[in-house]
């Protein structure tokens, strides 16, 4: 069966299609840059529960307190921020999107009680953790099977989405649980995330730990600098080397993409391999600052990173989907009063959270 026969008619774009592919970009660095924040500590946190006294009083609790402490409030973020990206990719990939997410139906509705879930216990977990009761294992535990579940169920989404030739596999399982477990680039770029996870909790845990130093110091605590001081080796540690796994599988995904897309990276396409030539680059600019301690640039080098890593995701997408369909030439209705609202809700709330991040809770009248 031709697989191009499956795929629904596209609709025309509200605006030019590389207004949107910008801003589902920019969106998506935005939610993804939580995303990992909020599974690398819940990670971080269950290997730290693993070892380590019982004792809530030990070396141990003041790195529960720093890993639980963000969780609540990056999940509350990032799931804010994914609806953004989301209505630019159903703007720009509808016809695929739709289609898969009904593919896998059940994993996809399952995300949500799986998240409001892992929400909850993170609460749970950080009220322990501030109460120093423990390393709180099973609460770990549970939060990082839910949100690698989630993870999961996203990443073959992304790759039903990208594949449109794993969409017979429908004739065989009509009931909403198809999964591209036969495609060869569903682990590697499932590992890709969750090792990026790692370093950007990592990288959290160890800004975390800076900032306690700073604070100790101008207290003159001797105590909580060295406790801080330790954090930000700690993270430092697990940034560097879940920076050079993510780095050695980034090799694994980009051999298990279709040869076409593979090729283009590697030659074949200008901007695919200026893309992936900059990346890798840039990964290795981090690796450099990591390894030598050097935690800010390091931290500045990471998110260029992850913005050349969202770039390349966004071409690898349309690489894979250049035999069905190019979303440059998508007729265009321009509706440019629905665009300009957009932005100017955007930009009202960056404001109103910006102002949150910025306001002590207690002098916050009215709110």
């Amino acid at each position: 069966m031709d697989s191009s026969t499956l795929i629904p008619a596209a609709e025309a774009l509200p605006a030019a299609p590389w207004v949107l592919r910008v801003l589902l970009d920019v969106s998506f660095a935005a939610h993804i840059l939580l995303v990992n924040v909020m599974l690398g500590l819940t990670l971080l946190g269950f290997v730290r529960s693993l070892g380590g006294s019982r004792n809530g009083d030990a070396p141990l609790a003041p790195d529960m307190a720093a890993l639980a402490g963000p969780i609540p409030n990056a999940t509350a973020l990032a799931v804010n921020l994914g609806i953004a990206p989301l209505l630019f990719l159903q703007a720009l990939y509808g016809q695929f999107l739709y289609v898969s997410s009904t593919l896998m139906g059940v994993y996809w509705f399952a995300i949500v009680p799986a998240v409001m879930a892992a929400y909850g216990l993170s609460y749970r977990q950080k009220a322990a953790s501030a109460r120093r009761s423990g390393r709180g294992r099973l609460l770990w535990g549970l939060m990082s099977l839910l949100m690698l579940a989630v993870s999961l169920a996203q990443t073959s989404n992304a790759v039903l989405l990208a594949g449109p030739g794993l969409w017979r596999g429908y004739f065989g399982n009509p009931a909403g649980t198809l999964t591209p477990w036969g495609d060869p680039s569903l682990i590697p770029r499932w590992l890709h995330f969750v090792a990026a996870s790692l370093a950007l909790g990592g990288l959290t845990l160890a800004m975390a730990g800076r900032g306690r130093t700073r604070r100790a110091a101008s207290k003159g605590d001797p105590k909580a600098m060295a406790d801080g001081g330790r954090l930000e080796a700690l993270g430092l540690g697990w940034f560097a080397w879940a920076t050079l796994a993510q780095a050695v599988d980034g090799l694994w995904f980009l051999a298990s993409l279709p040869r076409p897309a593979r090729l283009a990276f590697l030659g074949d396409d200008g901007l695919a391999t200026a893309l992936m030539v900059s990346g890798l680059c840039l990964a290795l600019a981090t690796l450099a600052l990591a390894f030598r301690g050097r935690l800010m640039p390091a931290a500045a080098s990471a998110l260029a990173t992850v913005a050349a890593m969202v770039a390349i995701r966004d071409e690898s997408r349309n690489l894979c989907l250049t035999p069905y369909f190019e979303v440059d030439k998508l007729p265009v209705r321009p509706e440019y009063s629905t665009l300009a609202l957009f932005l100017a809700c955007l930009v009202l709330a960056l404001t109103a959270v910006a102002w949150a991040v910025r306001t002590p809770a207690g002098s916050r009248k009215g709110a």
